[in-house]
């Protein structure tokens, strides 16, 4: 699973597990927290290096931070067919269908499959003072995206996504400056580092070029196949075709600024900015295409794959511009509240370009080239974040935090499927912070965001009609200690 905020989304980029025509979370994959629940733009703790480094000039030691946690969730799609499809084991390749070939079966809902991943979390910062006062140095290794999913490999989903495992990490170094004590600035610049492997069906009557061979000669078979290919000539067995592009690795470089202002002991205000950046997955890719209509019915007319085809894969998308404002009010000595909104460009992600690159691609007399290139729409929203978060001040030197939290969608209907199972989602979270000594803290708390079920009947692939939810669950314990 915005900016900043420990209410960030986390399957919502799953969005990104989309291989071929098919989410999400979708708008983006962010991590569902990074740091302690009370580590946002105001608060000066080693985390404000992802935050808000500005906030790093609030710390008066060295400090260290460790941070351990588990994540697990629960997305369930209940795929709800509304176009007509024929049977499975037939071959029409273009309407009109013939009505004894049409499954009448094949419509309605299908049976609900769910995903329930279980991943551990963690990140690590540190915060150095420098000889120059009011000058800081902070460093940190953590994972603001990252998205787990696995659905049954024969469900109604697979034709989207059947599993896939993404991570995107942060080496980042930063500075903070306080420049008189009412202002402080801060910049960060993070090296970016991605992992990914994902899973699914591909259509082939979803393939533009595919249909564009057929219909050349030598072969000339009309069909109406392409990624606006009507149901009809969708989901046949003899086109549906295990994928996978594994051991996929991106690197970029990015960054984010922040500055806090303090008018007055009681109130106090931020305001963050994180840059994008585009991200190239490069991997391998695995086509199983054994089956006698790609590997030997159609040889003499021209097309005649190996069983398998590997090669090289790219999956390529843009993270989005963040920005987030935040204001702080100290109530009394035992409390406070803080209020953040979040404002995230997620319009600048329109499509997944996705490149597959094999010399066993190539289908010379059907002008098949080598390499495929595709641009997956998802025409994505810009959203909005907003949370509050409340502390109060225990006794035995325990702080209490609560956080409510609501952030919009960022999948269009006419885009969403369950690569991208979005929604409008609400986050809840609770812990504490017991300071053990002055030199050392722990705090835990716990996490729960949840969409609200979301009913789709105009998606403009019929893929992707149906009913959503999506629950995520966290636990996390943070060891800080100052030196």
């Amino acid at each position: 699973m915005r900016p900043g905020g420990p209410h960030s989304r986390w399957i919502r980029a799953v969005g990104l597990l989309t291989l071929l025509p098919s989410l999400a979370e979708a708008s983006g994959l962010d991590a569902p927290c990074v740091g302690a629940l009370t580590s946002g733009p105001l608060t000066a703790d080693p985390a404000a290096l992802f935050h808000n480094p500005a906030r790093l000039s609030g710390l008066t030691r060295h400090t260290l931070s460790l941070g351990l946690g588990l994540v697990a969730g629960r997305a369930s799609v209940t795929r709800r067919r509304l176009g007509a499809y024929q049977n499975e084991d037939t071959l029409n390749f273009a309407g009109p269908i013939p009505a004894e070939d049409l499954d009448v079966s094949k419509t309605g809902s299908a049976p609900e499959v769910t995903a329930t991943p279980v991943s551990p979390t963690g990140d690590l910062f540190a915060a150095l003072l420098t000889p120059r006062r009011g000058l800081v140095l902070g460093l940190g290794v953590y994972a603001p995206y990252a998205a787990i999913v696995d659905y049954p490999d024969d469900g109604a989903q697979r034709f989207a996504i059947q599993d896939a495992n993404i991570v995107v990490a942060h080496l980042s170094g930063g500075l903070a400056l306080q420049v008189n004590p009412e202002l402080s600035v801060g910049l960060a610049v993070s090296y970016v580092q991605g992992q990914a492997s994902m899973k699914k069906r591909q259509d082939f009557g979803a393939l533009p070029d595919f249909g564009r061979g057929l219909s050349r000669p030598p072969i000339s078979q009309v069909n109406d196949f392409g990624a606006d290919a009507p149901t009809m000539v969708r989901e046949l067995n003899v086109l549906e075709r295990p994928i996978s592009i594994h051991d996929a690795t991106a690197r970029a470089v990015t960054f984010n600024a922040g500055v806090h202002v303090a008018p007055n002991r009681d109130w106090d205000f931020a305001l963050t900015y994180q840059n994008g950046a585009a991200l190239d997955f490069e991997g391998d890719f695995t086509l199983d295409l054994d089956d006698d209509f790609f590997t030997g019915d159609l040889e003499h007319v021209g097309l005649r794959y190996a069983p398998f085809v590997q090669g090289d894969a790219t999956v390529a998308f843009q993270l989005p511009k963040r920005l987030a404002v935040a204001a702080g009010r100290s109530l009394s000595p035992r409390y406070r509240l803080e209020g953040r909104l979040g404002y995230v460009r997620w319009s600048e992600l329109q499509t997944f370009r996705i490149e597959l690159e094999s010399a066993a691609l190539a289908q010379p007399r059907l002008g098949l080239p080598p390499r495929s290139s595709l641009s997956l729409p998802r025409a994505w929203n810009d959203t909005i974040s907003v949370a509050v978060l409340g502390q109060a001040q225990g006794p035995e030197s325990v702080t209490f935090a609560a956080l409510l939290g609501y952030d919009s969608p960022a999948s269009p209907d006419s885009t969403v499927d369950a690569a991208s199972p979005d929604g409008h989602r609400l986050t809840f979270g609770a812990g504490l912070i017991f300071a053990a000594s002055p030199d050392l803290s722990v705090s835990a708390d716990a996490r729960l965001q949840s969409i609200l079920p979301r009913t789709v009947t105009t998606s403009d692939y019929d893929l992707g009609n149906g009913e959503y939810t999506l629950l995520v669950a966290s636990i996390l314990a943070h060891v800080e200690v100052r030196l």
